[in-house]
């Protein structure tokens, strides 16, 4: 109610000459003006515009209209955000996703030209395996960048030098402190790059694993023409990554995934 109730406040209409103009605004204003010379303009102004704002807050159409208007722009801007995300993906990762991409398009058309009518449950599972396909590809590009800062093999070899030098009885007590903070230090890298590895495993994992089941479903669906079900849940190991695997590009993940996320009745397709 509130957002038909503001829509209607804020209300455009085209007029030739002057482009989209705030009617309700402008008549306000002017109910204003001239209430300074007249209050009744004043009262007048509270009576129309309580029964405007009511009538049209109310009215099916444009309640639906206001909907479909802010669909459009959800729409826009996560497709937006879609392909900021693909522009920032490494060669070999946009060719990876542009490669699936075409293996899904390939299977909606497939269903399209079946007699089968009922597809958006299975087109809106297809387009999940593709937003998480995504981000795989997405949190494993960040997670090699940062790893080619990190030489495992340096910070090995530091750690056993430190351990050596501080097995000497001969050490002062400020030096012992001080080499024994520098070791913390690098055993938390040699941690970071250790549990680096892992999700590095694990995404690998489970992109060859979505691609398998694109290429179960594009085998089916070849097969049988008709939609079959599509599995999205399929426990992937490397969803337990949290943010901070998708370095500066995590809001714009976050932000689709909140669109993606919405309850199916709901839910933009972009």
């Amino acid at each position: 109610m509130f957002r038909a109730i503001k829509a209607a406040f804020l209300l455009r209409w085209p007029i030739k000459g002057l482009g989209d103009v705030p009617i309700n605004v402008l008549a306000l204003a002017c109910l204003g003006v001239l209430g300074f010379g007249n209050p009744g303009f004043w009262l007048a102004g509270v009576g129309l515009e309580t029964l405007y704002l009511a009538t049209l807050s109310s009215n099916r159409r444009f309640v639906n209209w206001v909907d479909a208007q802010e669909k459009v722009f959800e729409d826009s801007t996560v497709s937006q955000k879609l392909h900021a995300l693909l522009d920032q993906l490494a060669p070999e990762n946009r060719r990876s996703m542009d490669q699936l991409n075409q293996r899904c398009g390939r299977i909606e058309t497939l269903w399209r030209s079946s007699d089968e009518l009922q597809l958006g449950s299975n087109e809106q599972a297809l387009r999940d395996l593709q937003w998480v396909y995504l981000k795989l590809l997405i949190a494993r590009q960040h997670l090699l960048n940062a790893e080619s800062e990190a030489d495992a093999a340096k910070v090995e070899n530091d750690m056993h030098s430190l351990e050596r030098e501080l097995s000497d009885p001969k050490l002062t007590p400020a030096t012992r402190e001080s080499k024994m903070a520098t070791l913390a230090i690098l055993k938390k890298r040699h941690e970071n790059i250790s549990r680096r590895k892992q999700s590095l495993d694990e995404i690998a994992s489970d992109l060859a694993r979505i691609e398998a089941q694109v290429d179960l479903v594009l085998e089916n669906a070849t097969l049988d023409g008709k939609p079959s079900s599509v599995a999205v849940n399929l426990d992937l190991a490397s969803m337990a990554l949290d943010s901070g695997m998708f370095g500066s590009s995590a809001a714009d993940v976050a932000d689709v995934d909140a669109a993606y996320s919405k309850p199916p009745a709901t839910r933009n397709r972009a």
